[in-house]
């Protein structure tokens, strides 16, 4: 028995490897994954590159005093916060407002007058980005600390003292009874910071820490369209998720051109009078209505298990969606065209889908990676696909704005190009002769 199995063993290894592009393809993609996580972790953690992108903040001096030009010089140097100052001084905290309620900005940042004398920041924001929230408030924390010295230790702690419970009238009493202790807090302060190990905070949320003690106050200001609130990290998951397993599905469907070949079913139709292009022809349609089908399916449970608003940006929604189907379906018959077995068509799918998936953003938003990533992202249906959807859901806009017309413009010029792609290889692979 030991030796029949060893020889059927063999055999089946003789016929692995006798289609030497599955073989290729076979080893290709787990070493392609490994490449592009191990460069896109490695760098977020710190391993190499460039770290994760900054986040756009425009910032609105209303103090003017050397106190606020200290912070802002502070800022300019942050890792975390990019920020924009108005050229000609037009700059409101009205229309800072409406450009964060028009979906233009997710953040902005007013030093208002007397922050010299100690009056607190403000921070306008998009409610819902808790990625980009932590982003910008450890941006603060470190300008605060560059531009103030070790004053901000100081009112940190006077913060966090009456956080703790203590009355805001006994604020003379505080002070009193830590001033002998204020410069043995700054040393340490400053020690901890230079040598990279604070503490970590204790039984609480870093994040709602921060909100308690900086000197910041925070105004969430939601922008239009978005009826019903959800995180930016669901409605990016649910974009992802829906593109990449459309283009899994869809080439499934597709490879029916490859079963119909084996068949010999498409030998007896190319032998009815018939055009040979209509076969294509079909394969896209039905590829392309199988798609719609389950984009809606994904959708409706998104609307029902995450109160993802679908129902009143519909038209958006459909727009893009028929782009994305129509961009997916010229893929999955690209592969089918070129592929000459079940095994070629599963490994050069997977490899495309999945490399397309990690760098376009369908499995962590761009913003966290690393900028040779990002660049590399624009290149990928993944990527154009996902900012269409994300500009209807997160942002609110209607497909007649530029914001949604520009992805689905360049979804569909992939389309075209796919869907003539795989025209010309149908011709000369099984129409030649």
């Amino acid at each position: 028995m030991l030796r029949d199995a060893w020889l059927l063993a063999l055999n089946d290894l003789r016929l692995f490897f006798r289609d030497r592009v599955a073989v290729l393809l076979g080893f290709a993609l787990p070493i392609a994954l490994v490449g592009i996580f191990g460069f896109v972790m490695g760098a977020m953690g710190g391993g190499g590159g460039d770290g994760l992108e900054a986040i756009d903040v425009p910032v609105l001096d209303e103090d003017g005093s050397p106190a606020s030009a200290a912070f802002v010089h502070a800022l300019q140097s942050s890792e975390t916060i990019r920020p924009r100052f108005p050229k000609d001084g037009a700059w409101t905290r009205a229309g800072l407002r409406e450009a964060i309620d028009g979906g233009d900005e997710a953040f902005a940042l007013v030093i208002p007058r007397g922050f010299g004398d100690g009056a607190d920041l403000l921070l306008l924001r998009d409610p819902g980005r808790d990625l980009e929230v932590r982003m910008v408030q450890m941006g603060l924390v470190a300008a605060l600390f560059e531009a103030k010295g070790p004053d901000a230790a100081w009112e940190l702690s006077q913060r966090a003292l009456r956080e703790a419970g203590l009355p805001a009238e006994w604020q003379g009493r505080i002070e009193g009874l830590m001033g002998p202790f204020r410069l043995g807090m700054e040393g340490l302060f400053s020690d901890a910071q230079a040598e990279g190990h604070l503490a970590d905070e204790p039984d609480d949320d870093p994040l709602a820490f921060l909100e308690r003690t900086l000197p910041v106050q925070f105004e969430d200001v939601v922008p239009q369209g978005r009826d019903r609130q959800i995180t930016y990290m669901v409605s990016h998951a649910v974009s992802g998720m829906t593109v990449m397993m459309l283009m899994f599905t869809l080439v499934g469907a597709a490879r029916t051109l490859l079963t119909e070949r084996d068949q010999g079913t498409l030998r007896r139709l190319l032998a009815t009078p018939i055009d040979p292009r209509s076969i294509l022809l079909g394969k896209f349609l039905m590829s392309g209505l199988l798609g719609l089908m389950l984009i809606v399916v994904l959708y409706a449970f998104a609307a029902l298990v995450f109160q993802v608003d679908v129902l009143s940006r519909w038209d958006t929604l459909l727009v893009v969606s028929m782009a994305t189907a129509a961009a997916c379906t010229g893929f999955a018959l690209c592969i089918a065209a070129w592929a000459r077995s079940d095994k070629q068509a599963d490994g050069v799918s997977t490899l495309i889908i999945l490399s397309m998936s990690a760098l376009g953003g369908a499995w962590m938003p761009t913003m966290v990676m690393p900028a040779a990533a990002r660049a590399v992202s624009k290149f990928t249906l993944t990527y154009w696909s996902l900012s269409g959807y994300q500009a209807s859901l997160w942002y609110g806009k209607h497909w007649t704005e530029p914001e949604v017309l520009l992805p689905v413009g360049v979804v569909l010029g992939i389309a075209a190009g796919l869907s003539a792609l795989a025209v010309a290889i149908f011709r000369r692979r099984w129409l030649a002769g």
